[in-house]
């Protein structure tokens, strides 16, 4: 069997238990870390209750009050992605540890997140959860809307939550740089992933000053990668949508979008693919805005 198969058998379709292990960063921690975890709704209802599971609903406050998982404290995706599209937002260490606290994290506890917005807000939270230094953090397979459609259990009460210090130490080896970029681009040491839409990566759409794309990225839309339901595409899709993008198995990845958001769900996939995945998270609003960045335009030519 291929090695990137057993991989994928080893790696997609399981529980928190089950995750990859990564390494920590440039900035020591105690432990193992386990951020690409998938947790199915079978195994969440199972485990409803246990003390050492957190669900996190990062839906409206308007959506969570009037129902939710069983347990799940609500998260405000909001505050979290203006703080981080901040100028030196993804640095500072003391907004982090604010915003952090009122989710009364303690170690060892397992986070699950869960949105109703096919995995854009829930992969957001992940990814900066995890660079934040949280060490055991996946997604639900699937969205809110879905689990009530099951008929999967609800309740519109609020745990009680005492907000509890929690110690940020940045992950440096998920996140990349501009700068970062350009060093990829030059020493060929790893491919850009493009989550963008078709019309943003060919620049007939321009969210920023300029449009297209970083040259020599690769385009996996993050939409293709989830249904409409928010449940993740099975295991050989989407290892072929990666296939045909040319990437290599276990090369390095640094994926993008415009703010965050749709590369996080690349870099989720990507990391549970074996691939180790960083992402520019200012993405296109960084690169698109700076003047003598790089860019190509227009459809890309095969590799």
């Amino acid at each position: 069997m291929p090695r990137l198969v057993m991989i994928l058998a080893s790696c997609l379709g399981l529980g928190l238990a089950g995750s990859l292990q990564t390494t920590v960063g440039d900035e020591p921690t105690e432990g193992n870390h386990s951020t690409s975890a998938l947790l199915s709704f079978d195994d969440l209802q199972r485990r409803l209750g246990e003390p050492g599971l957190r669900p996190l609903d990062v839906r409206s406050k308007d959506d969570y009050d009037k129902g939710h998982v069983p347990g799940a404290v609500w998260v405000d995706v909001q505050a979290a992605s203006k703080l981080a599209a901040r100028p030196g937002g993804l640095d500072d260490r003391q907004a982090w540890e604010d915003w952090i606290a009122h989710l009364g994290l303690k170690p060892g506890v397992e986070i699950v997140v869960y949105d109703d917005n096919r995995q854009l807000d829930a992969a957001r939270v992940w990814w900066l959860l995890g660079y934040l230094g949280v060490e055991k953090v996946g997604l639900l397979d699937g969205g809110f809307s879905l689990w009530k459609n099951e008929d999967r259990p609800v309740s519109a009460e609020a745990p009680k939550v005492e907000p509890a210090a929690f110690p940020v130490a940045f992950r440096r080896e998920r996140r990349a740089t501009r700068d970062e970029v350009l060093d990829a681009l030059k020493s060929k040491s790893a491919r850009i992933v493009d989550a963008r839409s078709d019309a943003e990566f060919t620049g007939a759409e321009k969210r920023s000053k300029r449009g297209g794309r970083i040259p020599g990225a690769c385009h996996v839309e993050w939409a293709q990668l989830v249904d409409k339901d928010g449940r993740f595409l099975p295991v050989e899709t989407l290892r072929a949508k990666f296939e045909e993008a040319n990437l290599q198995e276990g090369e390095p990845v640094i994926t993008h979008c415009q703010g965050g958001g749709r590369a996080s769900v690349d870099a989720f996939v990507l990391e549970r693919l074996g691939f180790p995945a960083r992402n520019y998270y200012p993405g296109w609003s960084d690169w698109g805005n700076t003047d003598d960045a790089p860019i190509e335009t227009g459809a890309s030519e095969p590799k």
